[in-house]
């Protein structure tokens, strides 16, 4: 009996070699870092925003709830000092019943914020009870730790 010589297999095929050169794939990567921190530097900036206007929205929807169930001395409370001067609280008791349609929100919509330790503004549309979209705005103001109305505007007059 001849004696086979042995032979070990061929070892297994490597990683195929790169079709990319290297600074390719350095620059795939710096791409792909950066659009992942701009992704989360969107989400916290978006996050933050919301948390800085927390305060002023439960306020304006505090006042349009309480204006538009009639309670006026409650909405004139979330009047700002200032305000309460220019619109005492029987002007406004009057000119709210007369036009108490726009004070009955389903939904707000803030497409446009602005807020700083003392001061907030925002506006977009309030969706009334009845489906009609109105534009609104309202300025805000930092009173003894509160959010109080500066000023608001309802509708286009």
């Amino acid at each position: 009996m001849i004696a086979q010589p042995s032979y070990a297999p061929p070892p297994p095929p490597g990683p195929p070699p790169s079709v990319l050169p290297t600074w390719a794939r350095w620059i795939g990567l710096g791409c792909g870092a950066i659009l992942l921190l701009g992704s989360v530097a969107g989400t916290v900036f978006f996050v933050l925003m919301q948390k800085a206007t927390a305060g002023p929205e439960r306020t304006i929807q505090a006042f349009l709830a309480a204006a538009g169930s009639g309670d006026f001395t409650t909405a004139h409370g979330y009047f700002s000092a200032d305000l309460k001067q220019v619109q005492p609280l029987d002007q406004f008791s009057s000119q709210a019943a007369a036009h108490q349609q726009l004070f009955q929100a389903q939904d707000t919509t803030f497409n446009s914020r602005s807020v700083d330790l003392h001061h907030a503004d925002l506006s977009g549309t309030v969706t009334l009870t009845g489906g009609t979209q109105v534009p609104a705005s309202f300025k805000l103001v930092k009173e003894d730790g509160q959010w109080r109305l500066t000023s608001y505007q309802l509708g286009s007059g």
